[in-house]
């Protein structure tokens, strides 16, 4: 998915370049170039429309009901920049993640409750590694916030936190162009992210390009 979109970028870079540097060859040709363009960016559409998103809306239980919440203070809203199974990099592992926009230094909210298992806040800048922090909830799933700041854990591992609860502070670390959090949530056997509904969010499912407010804090003991 990642080599169709890096196609796509590209092709508008060749068409900058020749705009820039060969105006003649481009005025001989241009009519060509912006058709196969055209044509290509028709079948792209095509692709993202009917080959991303949610599939097998079944598979998500019911939002009213799920034990999640948005990972962020309640009352704020953020744009979901992707989804699940986009067009970028949310395939295999990852289907079923979100990339949620935030400013660095965001402060995180557990998504539900349950107990930190590992963090990882030693990466710092754009690169491979990403920082990423862990909580494994009492049914045995595990929910993965990823790109925190570095250093910018707020719980260690060992501790018990309780939904809505500030965990971390959200950077742009790792395979990142934009500061984003990255959330999904770990199967029990750990081999792959599961689909999972939100409390507050409309059917359950966000979906790229929407924007959301949170409802997510403390619970009432």
């Amino acid at each position: 998915m990642a080599t169709i979109f890096l196609l796509n970028v590209l092709a508008v870079v060749a068409i900058v370049m020749g705009l820039v540097f060969r105006p003649a060859v481009w005025r001989r040709n241009r009519k060509k170039a912006l058709k196969a363009y055209a044509a290509w960016l028709l079948l792209y559409a095509m692709f993202i429309g009917l080959s991303t998103g949610p599939t097998d809306v079944e598979r998500y239980p019911p939002g009213p009901s799920s034990p999640y919440h948005l990972p962020w203070k309640a009352g704020d809203r953020h744009f979901v920049a992707q989804g699940n199974r986009s067009f970028v990099s949310h395939r295999g592992f990852h289907e079923y993640a979100w990339d949620f926009v935030m400013p660095e230094g965001t402060e995180v909210l557990a998504s539900r409750e349950g107990r930190v298992v590992e963090v990882e806040v030693s990466f710092d800048g754009i690169g491979l590694k990403s920082n990423v922090l862990v909580i494994e909830h009492e049914d045995g799933q595990r929910s993965a916030y990823a790109h925190i700041q570095h250093g910018g854990a707020l719980v260690n591992v060992g501790d018990f936190v309780k939904r809505g609860q500030p965990i971390a502070m959200s950077g742009m670390v790792g395979q990142t162009v934009f500061p984003h959090l990255h959330f999904y949530v770990i199967n029990q056997a750990g081999n792959s992210s599961i689909p999972i509904s939100f409390a507050e969010v409309p059917d359950g499912v966000p979906l790229a390009g929407r924007s959301y407010t949170s409802e997510n804090s403390a619970p009432i003991d």
